[in-house]
Protein backbone atom coordinates (compact mmCIF):
# COMPACT_ATOMS: atom_id res chain seq x y z
CA UNK A 1 0.00 0.00 0.00
CA UNK A 2 2.57 2.53 1.25
CA UNK A 3 4.01 1.45 -2.06
CA UNK A 4 1.27 2.74 -4.29
CA UNK A 5 0.61 5.44 -2.34
CA UNK A 6 4.41 6.71 -2.99
CA UNK A 7 3.93 6.31 -6.53
CA UNK A 8 1.06 7.75 -7.41
CA UNK A 9 2.59 11.33 -5.07
CA UNK A 10 5.69 10.91 -7.14
CA UNK A 11 3.53 10.85 -10.88
CA UNK A 12 1.47 13.85 -9.57
CA UNK A 13 4.57 16.19 -8.43
CA UNK A 14 6.34 15.14 -11.68
CA UNK A 15 3.09 16.08 -13.52
CA UNK A 16 2.98 19.31 -11.44
CA UNK A 17 6.61 20.41 -12.44
CA UNK A 18 6.64 19.33 -16.08
CA UNK A 19 3.36 21.54 -16.54
CA UNK A 20 4.56 24.66 -13.97
CA UNK A 21 8.28 23.96 -13.80
CA UNK A 22 9.38 26.25 -17.48
CA UNK A 23 8.31 29.74 -17.48
CA UNK A 24 7.57 31.22 -20.44
CA UNK A 25 10.36 33.51 -22.10
CA UNK A 26 10.72 37.20 -21.43
CA UNK A 27 13.71 39.66 -22.10
CA UNK A 28 13.89 43.37 -21.52
CA UNK A 29 16.30 45.56 -23.11
CA UNK A 30 16.23 48.35 -20.45
CA UNK A 31 16.85 45.76 -17.93
CA UNK A 32 20.00 44.53 -20.23
CA UNK A 33 21.17 47.82 -19.64
CA UNK A 34 20.40 49.09 -23.19
CA UNK A 35 19.43 52.59 -23.75
CA UNK A 36 18.82 53.50 -27.14
CA UNK A 37 15.20 51.52 -27.25
CA UNK A 38 12.97 50.01 -24.58
CA UNK A 39 11.07 46.56 -25.26
CA UNK A 40 10.12 44.28 -23.92
CA UNK A 41 9.88 40.47 -25.25
CA UNK A 42 6.97 38.31 -23.91
CA UNK A 43 6.08 35.07 -24.37
CA UNK A 44 2.40 35.02 -24.18
CA UNK A 45 2.14 31.21 -25.63
CA UNK A 46 3.52 27.89 -26.53
CA UNK A 47 2.87 24.87 -28.31
CA UNK A 48 5.13 22.30 -29.23
CA UNK A 49 8.00 24.22 -31.27
CA UNK A 50 5.96 27.70 -31.58
CA UNK A 51 5.78 30.62 -29.96
CA UNK A 52 3.59 33.87 -29.71
CA UNK A 53 5.83 36.92 -28.66
CA UNK A 54 4.20 39.95 -28.08
CA UNK A 55 6.04 43.07 -27.93
CA UNK A 56 4.40 46.48 -27.78
CA UNK A 57 5.39 48.89 -30.14
CA UNK A 58 7.01 46.18 -32.37
CA UNK A 59 5.54 48.01 -35.61
CA UNK A 60 8.10 51.25 -34.63
CA UNK A 61 10.83 49.37 -34.19
CA UNK A 62 14.35 50.99 -35.24
CA UNK A 63 16.93 49.09 -37.23
CA UNK A 64 19.13 48.91 -33.95
CA UNK A 65 15.88 47.35 -31.97
CA UNK A 66 15.48 45.16 -34.89
CA UNK A 67 18.93 43.24 -34.52
CA UNK A 68 18.64 43.28 -30.65
CA UNK A 69 15.31 41.16 -31.45
CA UNK A 70 16.95 38.64 -33.70
CA UNK A 71 19.46 37.92 -31.15
CA UNK A 72 15.97 37.59 -28.59
CA UNK A 73 14.71 35.01 -30.89
CA UNK A 74 18.08 33.26 -31.06
CA UNK A 75 18.01 33.11 -27.51
CA UNK A 76 15.21 31.67 -27.49
CA UNK A 77 15.78 29.23 -29.80
CA UNK A 78 19.03 28.45 -27.60
CA UNK A 79 17.13 27.96 -24.73
CA UNK A 80 14.75 25.42 -26.66
CA UNK A 81 17.84 23.33 -27.96
CA UNK A 82 16.77 24.49 -30.95
CA UNK A 83 19.34 24.75 -34.35
CA UNK A 84 16.94 27.35 -36.33
CA UNK A 85 14.50 29.90 -35.76
CA UNK A 86 11.85 31.97 -37.69
CA UNK A 87 10.22 34.67 -36.85
CA UNK A 88 6.23 35.53 -38.57
CA UNK A 89 4.85 38.67 -38.91
CA UNK A 90 3.48 41.31 -41.29
CA UNK A 91 3.14 45.22 -41.23
CA UNK A 92 -0.40 44.80 -40.01
CA UNK A 93 0.18 42.06 -37.70
CA UNK A 94 0.32 44.14 -34.41
CA UNK A 95 2.65 43.90 -31.64
CA UNK A 96 2.77 39.68 -32.43
CA UNK A 97 5.12 37.61 -33.62
CA UNK A 98 5.52 34.21 -33.83
CA UNK A 99 8.63 32.41 -33.72
CA UNK A 100 8.65 29.20 -35.02
CA UNK A 101 11.20 26.51 -34.02
CA UNK A 102 12.12 23.92 -36.80
CA UNK A 103 14.45 20.97 -36.44
CA UNK A 104 15.55 22.07 -40.35
CA UNK A 105 16.10 25.10 -42.65
CA UNK A 106 12.87 24.08 -44.97
CA UNK A 107 9.71 26.05 -44.68
CA UNK A 108 8.57 21.96 -45.68
CA UNK A 109 9.73 20.91 -41.84
CA UNK A 110 7.08 19.69 -39.43
CA UNK A 111 6.97 22.44 -37.42
CA UNK A 112 5.45 25.13 -39.72
CA UNK A 113 2.40 22.45 -40.53
CA UNK A 114 -0.48 24.12 -37.91
CA UNK A 115 1.47 27.85 -38.32
CA UNK A 116 -0.47 30.77 -40.25
CA UNK A 117 2.77 31.97 -42.31
CA UNK A 118 0.20 35.46 -42.83
CA UNK A 119 0.40 35.29 -46.62
CA UNK A 120 4.36 35.53 -46.32
CA UNK A 121 7.21 33.14 -47.02
CA UNK A 122 9.60 33.57 -44.06
CA UNK A 123 13.23 33.12 -43.85
CA UNK A 124 14.61 30.34 -41.39
CA UNK A 125 17.87 31.28 -39.52
CA UNK A 126 20.61 29.15 -38.19
CA UNK A 127 20.93 29.72 -34.40
CA UNK A 128 24.73 29.27 -35.08
CA UNK A 129 25.42 31.86 -37.11
CA UNK A 130 23.15 34.44 -34.49
CA UNK A 131 24.79 33.14 -31.73
CA UNK A 132 28.33 34.72 -33.00
CA UNK A 133 26.43 37.67 -34.43
CA UNK A 134 25.06 38.17 -30.86
CA UNK A 135 28.12 37.14 -28.69
CA UNK A 136 25.88 34.51 -27.55
CA UNK A 137 27.54 30.79 -26.05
Amino acid sequence: MKCIFLAIFISLISVHFSSYGEALFSVSSKDRGITAFDFVVTEVEREGSVSVLNIPNFQQRSAGASRWMMCVYTELALERGAEYWSSIYTDNSGDKVTIVLPETDSLDDPAFANVDKLGTQPMVSAVGMFKRFCGLN
